[in-house]
Formats: C-alpha cells, sequence, structure tokens
C-alpha cells in the first residue's frame, strides 16, 4: 500500500491545480492510513507520495487505485526532469477515459533506471460524497495473476447467488411460499449492487453512460434496505409474535428506506447515502432486536438470520477494516464482503427451507389430530345409527353420488365406468343387443398445460366436459373421465353409448361431439388448428361375435383412438364387428 508512505492535502477552494502544488506553499500532513477517505467533503483531495526505481535497469509498473466508483479522480506522474503526466478518469467520466480497460482506475508507469518520480491523485467529488482510495504498486504479471484470481472469487460468489436464486425460484412455483419472493427480490437486488459497486456494470454494461452507473449505485444500495426489511418482517414472523407497535415501527422504518430509493433518481448522489446511512442503521438495529428477542422464543428462522448477518457484518468489517489500513490486505480481507455475502445467501435460504419443512411438521399434526378426532366422531355417528337411519340413509345416498363422480369435470369416475361397461357388456353378450364405446383424447393437451397453465388446463377439461354432457341426450348415453384408468391422461374421456342406436348413427352422433369440441374455439396456441380439438376413437358392436372381453373392448377402441391421432387428429376413426 502507497497511501502509508504518503501526505495528504485538503484543497476547499477546490480550485488547485498540479502546478500551483508544484510551486510550494501547500501545507501537507502525513497520511495515517493507506487509503484516502474522506467521506461526506465538497473540498477536493490530494494524496502524494514517491516512488524510486533503485535498479539499474527499466521498470514498467502498475498503480492500482482500487476504487471503481469514485467520481473524479486526476492522476498526475512527475518525473525528475519536470515533465508531467496527466490521467483523467473516475466513474463521473467515460470508462473509455481509463488508460486501462480494468473495473477499478488503474495507471501505467514507466521507471527508467534510478529515476524518482512523484505521484500526485487528485479526487473531486459530484455533490459532497468521496469514495475510498488506497493506491497499490503491482508488477505487470502480478497484476494479471490478481485479476484473474480476483475474477474468479467474484465468478464463484455471483455464481452461488445466482444458482440459489434459481433454485428457491423453482421452489416458490412448488411450494408458494409468500416469504420466498422477499428473498429473491432481497438476493437479486444484492446481486445487482455488487456488480455496480465493484465495477463490473460500467465496464461492461453502460461504459459510455456515467450518470446512469452513478444513480443505479445509489438507487440499488437503497433497494436494499427495502427489500431486506420486507424480507425481515416476513422471514422472522415479526406481525404474529412481535408487539403490534414494533411491527408497525418495522413497517415506518421500512417505508422510509423505500423513501430513500427515489432520491437518487433526481441525480442527488450524496444525499442519497446522507439519508440512507441513519435509516439504514435504524433498520439493520431494529432488524437484529427482533432477532434477539425471538430468539428465546423458539422462532428457529431468528438464528439462521443472526447468522446469515453475521457473516455478512464481519465481512464488511474486516473489508473497511483493511481499507482503513488497520488489517492487512490478503484475500481473505479482500473478498471478505464476497465471502460473507454468499454465506449470507446461503444461510437465509437454509432457513427457509427448515421454515418450510416446520410448516410441514405442522400440518401434518394438524392432520392428525383431524384424523382423531374424525374417528372419535365417526364412533360417536356409530352408536346413533340405528336412532337416524333414514338421515344416514340420505347422507349415504350423497356419499355415494361423489363417489362416483370426478371432482374437477363433474363426468362420471372410473369407478362408475367399471360398473357401467361391465353392465353394458353382459346386456350385449347375453341379449346380443348393439354395445359402443367411444373413447376421446384432447389433442395436444399436455402442450396446452405447457404454455397456458394447469389452470387454464383444468378450465377447458371443465368447458369439454360440458359440452359433452349437452350433447349426450339420452338416458343410457353416459360420459366418464378416465384419468386413472387403463393410462394416466387427464385429457382422456369414454363414452358409453345407448344400444338401440345404430353403427352408423353413432359414427355421425360421435361426428357432432367432434365438431361441437371445436366449435367451443377454445384457443390453444400449441395446436395447428389454433382451438382445442379431440381425437375420438369408436367401435361398435352389432353382435358377440367380435371381442367380448372388456380388455379386448377397450384395445380396440383406444387402437382406433390411436389411429386418428396417427392421421392428424381432430377426427372419428370408426369400425363395427
Amino acid at each position: 500500500m502507497l497511501g502509508k508512505s504518503g501526505q495528504i492535502l485538503e484543497d476547499a477552494s477546490t480550485s488547485l491545480g498540479i502546478e500551483a502544488l508544484l510551486n510550494g506553499g501547500a501545507v501537507w500532513v502525513a497520511s495515517d492510513s493507506s487509503s484516502l477517505n474522506p467521506g461526506f467533503s465538497h473540498s477536493a483531495w490530494w494524496m502524494r507520495f514517491t516512488l524510486l526505481n533503485g535498479t539499474e535497469t527499466p521498470l514498467n509498473k502498475l498503480i492500482d487505485t482500487q476504487t471503481a466508483i469514485a467520481d473524479y479522480l486526476d492522476i498526475y506522474i512527475v518525473r525528475s526532469s519536470g515533465a508531467i503526466e496527466h490521467f483523467e478518469s473516475g466513474d463521473r467520466r467515460p470508462f473509455s477515459t481509463r488508460p486501462l480497460h480494468t473495473r477499478s482506475v488503474v495507471v501505467p508507469v514507466e521507471f527508467k533506471p534510478g529515476e524518482m518520480l512523484q505521484v500526485y491523485i487528485r479526487q473531486s467529488t459530484w455533490d459532497g460524497l468521496h469514495e475510498s482510495v488506497t493506491p497499490s504498486l503491482w508488477e505487470s504479471e502480478l497484476y494479471s495473476s490478481h485479476v484473474q484470481t480476483e475474477t474468479l472469487a467474484f465468478g464463484l460468489c455471483y455464481g452461488v447467488m445466482l444458482a440459489i436464486l434459481v433454485y428457491n425460484l423453482f421452489i416458490y412455483f412448488s411450494t408458494r411460499e409468500h416469504t420466498i419472493p422477499l428473498y429473491l427480490f432481497y438476493v437479486t437486488t444484492f446481486f445487482i449492487w455488487s456488480i455496480i459497486f465493484r465495477g463490473y456494470a460500467f465496464q461492461y454494461l453502460w461504459p459510455e453512460s456515467p450518470h446512469l452507473n452513478n444513480q443505479a449505485i445509489a438507487f440499488s444500495s437503497s433497494l436494499i434496505y427495502t427489500t431486506v426489511g420486507c424480507f425481515t418482517i416476513r422471514y422472522l414472523t415479526i406481525k404474529e409474535f412481535m408487539p403490534r407497535w414494533w411491527y408497525r415501527s418495522m413497517c415506518i422504518i421500512t417505508g422510509l428506506n423505500t423513501v430513500v430509493v427515489f432520491i437518487p433518481l433526481a441525480g442527488f448522489y450524496a444525499l442519497t447515502f446522507a439519508f440512507q446511512i441513519p435509516v439504514g442503521i435504524m433498520l439493520v438495529l431494529s432488524a437484529f432486536a427482533s432477532a434477539i428477542y425471538l430468539m428465546p422464543k423458539g422462532v428457529r428462522t431468528a438464528y439462521y438470520f443472526m447468522l446469515a448477518f453475521f457473516c455478512v457484518g464481519l465481512g464488511a468489517a474486516m473489508y473497511y477494516l483493511k481499507v482503513l489500513g488497520v488489517l492487512e490486505a490478503n484475500a481473505l480481507t479482500e473478498y471478505s464482503v464476497q465471502f460473507g455475502s454468499s454465506l449470507e445467501v446461503l444461510l437465509l435460504a437454509l432457513g427457509l427451507a427448515d421454515h418450510m419443512n416446520v410448516l410441514k411438521a405442522e400440518k401434518l399434526e394438524i392432520e392428525r389430530k383431524a384424523l382423531a378426532t374424525q374417528e372419535k366422531y365417526t364412533f360417536k355417528l356409530e352408536q346413533d345409527v340405528l336412532a337416524r337411519t333414514q338421515q344416514l340413509e340420505a347422507a349415504n345416498q350423497r356419499l355415494e353420488n361423489l363417489a362416483i363422480r370426478d371432482e374437477l369435470t363433474g363426468a362420471y369416475n372410473r369407478r362408475h365406468f367399471n360398473e357401467l361397461f361391465d353392465r353394458a357388456l353382459a346386456v350385449h353378450i347375453r341379449q346380443n343387443t348393439p354395445f359402443a364405446l367411444c373413447l376421446i383424447d384432447l389433442d395436444y393437451f399436455k402442450d396446452y398445460n405447457d404454455l397456458c397453465g394447469h389452470l387454464a388446463g383444468d378450465d377447458v377439461l371443465r368447458k369439454v366436459t360440458a359440452c359433452l354432457q349437452e350433447q349426450l341426450k339420452r338416458a343410457n348415453d353416459h360420459i366418464f373421465r378416465l384419468s386413472d384408468l387403463f393410462r394416466v391422461g387427464g385429457e382422456e374421456f369414454a363414452l358409453i353409448l345407448s344400444v338401440t342406436r345404430p353403427a352408423q348413427r353413432c359414427q355421425d352422433f360421435v361426428e357432432s361431439i367432434r365438431e361441437a369440441i371445436e366449435q367451443l374455439d377454445i384457443e390453444h396456441p400449441g395446436s395447428d388448428k389454433k382451438v382445442v380439438t379431440a381425437s375420438f376413437g369408436l367401435l361398435t358392436l352389432d353382435d358377440k361375435s367380435g371381442p367380448v372381453t372388456a380388455e379386448e373392448i377397450y384395445s380396440k377402441a383406444d387402437k382406433l383412438l390411436y389411429q386418428a391421432k396417427s392421421k392428424g387428429r381432430n377426427r372419428v376413426v370408426h369400425q363395427s364387428f
């Protein structure tokens, strides 16, 4: 680090130039830190230090300021001959002004044998907030290795965050746990802020938009506090377990952080952090106080919360202590924020998983108690059965009706299909009367579910069932949904048609059903017809010389249905025996 051997000068007028400083008269003070870190100040700040090539060979070095977000940086290299090299950079200037294409401001320096150089770094600000500048001297080869290591470290951390984000997104779609979206918003905001704060967004996303870069830094950092506030309230179940006044206070503090989010949109960078720091500290302290209060009460997520934010807090503290020169610069202190934030994200995800397991266990316990209660009342019902015979028979009749109906569509289910199928087949064999079985399959229904969602798919099944029921006018015509018959497929239906209807009329009748389904005009983005259609396999038996077992009849009808689908779908394939 070069800062400890340097000197610092505050230019309150912001008018001093390099020529005035070289002429003398300015009052420099020795630096007591490796960093130039003025904080909030409208002054311009200078740091100077001397570099000496004590060898007899030319040297090429790099000065890394280790800052990606300082507003204005002017670096002057004054040679012993009096020549001055000037480099202008900072994130209020386009990225193309940087001497090297790196996320932080890096300046190349060439030394002649035995040459002594003086380096002046001037930092000025847009509206009063300075960033920490920690200059260090690197060999070119070592710096290249350092950048590769740094990129790998950040890549691993960001990869962990993205992997956890994607994983929890799938978990949310499976469980619909309301805490997960808040967690996803928080981690996403932290991820966006990190790539902006570390300079990667300015380097790769908007290198010629410095104003946007600074707005994005302030906006995302403020949004972190808002998202962490909302997440904390839900994650720690503050509304359920904390006093009402405390819950309202947390909501108010989170709301104040939300107001701060809009300040950077007006271009007030320093003002954003001037408000954000005290309000953010209030939020963090409130969150920790909530966790401490809830831990003895057995709220398990409070333990994960404390451990997670301790990790990120420790990482941030180590990083800033490194910046201030209290801790030595090494891989641990340099990447402590990334390590801490990765552990935080992981621990919070584990806390969410544990919370869902607790909810699952509670649900099972409730179901167990409900089952015990049900058994108790069942026993009582059995004791009263003699006195309430008529009422019980009516109830049994209603239950029987429910047992033979498909819950989703109201069509008959598999159980009733088996009963009526065997009954109709017995009549066909015994009396040599006509028999007709039609299998129906909605075309490309799996694609419909994938494109439009299962809720929309359920609505289609209900509409098709209603359409089929409107077409069946005779008492001996029945519709069944075969969601659990010979194969699993919620889009399959069966019709057992009246034995008094001849084969050709059966085909005409089924053809009218096919047209009725198509004329529903239910939009289907995955079908070449652009609407929901159905394929039909119709088997009619005029006498008992054909297949006579249930399996044979169903197999024949299923093959006919397969032919209808293989011939282009939306058609009726009929065979008569």
